[in-house]
C-alpha cells in the first residue's frame, strides 16, 4: 500500500513540476490575460446563478410553499431545580467519571 501511494505521490509531484515550468515560461501579459479571463467566467456564473434564483422566486413557483413554524421538543427533566448541584445522568449509561454522590467535582 504504501508503494501505491508512493507513486501517485511521485506522479504528482512529476505533473506539477511541469505545470510549474510551463506556466513559468509565460509572458506576464499572457498569465495576466488568463487570471482576468477565469475571472470574468466566474463572475458570469455567479451572476447568472443569482439572476436565475430572483427568477424562480419571482415566478410564482413560492406560493406553494408552506411554512411552519418550529415545535417545542419534549426533553427529560428533573424537578429538583432548586438544588443544582444533583448530578442526574437523563437515562444516559455513561460513567459519572468518579464524582462523588455530593456534586462535587
Amino acid at each position: 500500500m504504501k508503494e501505491v501511494v508512493r507513486s501517485i505521490h511521485e506522479w504528482v509531484e512529476q505533473v506539477k513540476n511541469l505545470l510549474r515550468g510551463k506556466l513559468e515560461a509565460l509572458p506576464q501579459r499572457t498569465k495576466l490575460i488568463m487570471v482576468l479571463t477565469m475571472f470574468v467566467l466566474f463572475a458570469l456564473c455567479a451572476l447568472y446563478t443569482t439572476i436565475a434564483a430572483f427568477y424562480e422566486f419571482g415566478n410564482g413557483s413560492s406560493e406553494n410553499m408552506e411554512i411552519e413554524h418550529i415545535r417545542q421538543l419534549d426533553l427529560p427533566y428533573k424537578q429538583d431545580s432548586i438544588n443544582l448541584n444533583n448530578i442526574y445522568d437523563y437515562g444516559t449509561e455513561q460513567e459519572s467519571y468518579n464524582l462523588s454522590e455530593r456534586g462535587e467535582s
